[in-house]
């Protein structure tokens, strides 16, 4: 409102001072026009008294030039008799065309015009009286003093026409010296109107632009703590205008786009943000544009990710809100989104947790089922082995029966939350651990005629619980079986290390099945993550990382070569003084 105010007395002095210099100019017109007109009659007055005075004179010099003549005979004399005879009527003319709006002299022309009339036509006598030898009559003739009273009379009337004219001259001056006055007060006024009207309007000028550069600065101040605000948001922020084209991005969406302001700037949406469907990779339609179609805030479908610069996926969480000026008018969108990549793993591991979960429940409750069966296959081989007619061979595969059974109910116990190890780890010998694991496997080696090549060093044994490490070795021992074609070879290799954190058994377990690619690499190890279809759980590997990393351990995969598209490589290392946990 104040704006308004100020603008409408900006245009009122404009309008104010614009009407009074109009008024101005019109008056200086006007007295300009009075000045010209006095100075008119002022020139007019001149020339009547020159006229006058020229008729005069050439009077004169006709009479003069009449009596040279008269007293020489000499023609030559008569040169202003005649100038005076062919200009006379013309400077009477004259004067009687510039006396024709003064009536008192314009009277008098007529007087003056027969005098002068009597006077030529007496000289002329005079001379052809002269001419025609007649000397005495011409000379009586202009010592009668007719010529002399006419030219007294001529002077007389000449004389009263110059008071006239010369009056005329004096008031008409002082008219014209008045209109000069005024004029020259008209300029004065008009400029200091001017003068005074540039003033008021400067100050308002000078108001309005200091009142327009604080106005800026506040802007400005507002802007940067905008900007501020908005670059230290935790989210990223993209600002376009009407036309979807990018204004602004803080550091966070810098980071998230892989691109900077300064390349941004001026670019389309569509061009900085490209977004994508999660699952088909279809291009989405960008919110931006909705928000200019709709002018209401829109958000993000599910399963929608970024591209950034590098080519990079990444799931996103966003919203987009118009910006509107005080007049309510769409001026720009502004986008806010975060990076939902560690939202989405959280999510991905309260799944797992439910099914891990679920899977404890369910395995709880089977192997509380099968633990009393379990019980009673254990006192069938009892008592198998003490048969007589039982030979060796019978009673060495009862024995490993025997082993594996107790293994089973080692895990249905631990299943149950029933099993605490009493006794302390055992010392292990490796070798032995890994070639009883092999005989257990061989029906399957046979079956898909796997070669199994052993590489086993002297090594001490360690400490630890045998049952849990040939659950390892089982594990890994039997993917390597799963993952090789018919005529594979998996490779057992066992060695001594010494490292900075003392010696460890370095146990390698080898294949040349199809490996396992690098994106899979990363969650191998994590529950119910599995790479063969249909027939595994992806809990087996998870039980062994847990089993090695009790045993104070590590367990890694890698690739035979380095394209990865050969073979997989698991590496255990174990100490030599491990304790296993309780």
């Amino acid at each position: 409102m104040q704006t308004i105010h100020q603008r409408l007395s900006v245009i009122s002095g404009f309008m104010l001072l614009l009407v009074v210099l109009i008024a101005n100019t019109v008056i200086t017109r006007q007295r300009l026009s009075v000045q010209a007109k006095n100075q008119g009659w002022v020139i007019r007055t001149r020339q009547v008294r020159f006229e006058l005075s020229e008729t005069e004179s050439l009077l004169k010099d006709a009479e003069t030039g009449q009596r040279g003549f008269l007293y020489t005979g000499d023609p030559k004399y008569l040169q202003p008799y005649n100038a005076a005879v062919s200009q006379l009527p013309s400077h009477l003319d004259r004067l009687a065309q510039l006396t024709i709006d003064n009536p008192t002299q314009k009277v008098r022309i007529q007087p003056l015009r027969k005098l002068t009339d009597e006077k030529l036509r007496e000289m002329a006598r005079t001379i052809s009286l002269y001419r025609a030898g007649r000397l005495d009559d011409a000379r009586l003739l202009v010592l009668s003093d007719i010529g002399k009273l006419r030219m007294d009379d001529i002077r007389a009337l000449v004389t009263t026409m110059q008071d006239e004219e010369t009056q005329l001259e004096t008031s008409r001056s002082e008219a014209y010296e008045r209109s000069v006055r005024t004029t020259i007060a008209s300029v004065y006024f008009s400029s200091a109107i001017a003068i005074l009207g540039l003033a008021i309007v400067a100050y308002y000028i000078l108001r309005e632009i200091e009142f327009r550069e604080r106005h800026t600065r506040q802007l400005e101040e507002r802007e940067e703590w905008f900007r501020m605000t908005l670059t230290s948001l935790g989210d990223a922020v993209i600002a376009t205008d009407q036309h979807g084209k990018v204004t602004f991005l803080n550091t966070v969406a810098e980071d998230l786009i892989g691109t900077s302001r300064a390349r941004a700037d001026g670019q389309a949406i569509e061009a900085v943000f490209p977004i994508f469907n999660e699952v088909t990779h279809k291009v989405v339609e960008n919110p931006v544009a909705r928000v200019v179609a709709e002018g209401r805030i829109v958000g993000l479908a599910n399963h929608t990710v970024l591209r950034n610069t590098a080519g990079t996926m990444i799931p996103i969480e966003d919203s987009a809100a118009p910006l509107r000026d005080a007049r309510g008018k769409l001026v720009g969108v502004v986008l806010v989104f975060r990076d939902a990549s560690i939202e989405r793993r959280t999510q991905e591991v309260l799944r797992k947790t439910e099914k891990l979960a679920a899977a404890a429940r369910l395995s709880a409750t089977i192997a509380h089922e099968i633990n009393n069966p379990l019980e009673a296959i254990g006192n069938l081989l009892y008592l198998a082995k003490g048969e007589v007619e039982t030979s060796s061979i019978a009673r060495e595969h009862l024995a490993m029966a025997e082993d594996e059974l107790e293994r089973i109910s080692h895990i249905t116990r631990q299943t149950l939350g029933f099993y605490r190890e009493s006794k302390l780890p055992s010392s292990i010998d490796l070798p032995e651990l890994v070639e009883s694991v092999l005989r257990i496997h061989s029906n399957k080696f046979n079956t898909k005629n796997i070669t199994v090549q052993r590489d086993f060093a002297e090594c001490p044994p360690i400490y630890g619980l045998a049952g849990e490490l040939k659950q390892v070795m089982a594990n890994l021992i039997s993917n390597a079986a799963d993952a090789v074609a018919i005529g594979g070879t998996i490779r057992v290799g066992l060695e001594c290390l010494e490292t900075p954190r003392g010696q460890f058994v370095h146990v390698t377990v080898e294949d040349d099945g199809p490996g396992i690619a690098e994106k899979h690499r990363a969650h191998i190890f994590e529950p119910f993550f599995t790479t063969k279809k249909d027939v595994g759980t992806g809990l087996g590997l998870w039980v062994s990382k847990e089993i090695v990393d009790r045993h104070g351990g590590t367990i890694q995969v890698a690739s035979r070569d380095e394209s990865g598209a050969s073979g997989a490589v698991f590496h255990v290392n174990l100490p030599l003084s491990s304790v296993a946990e309780n």
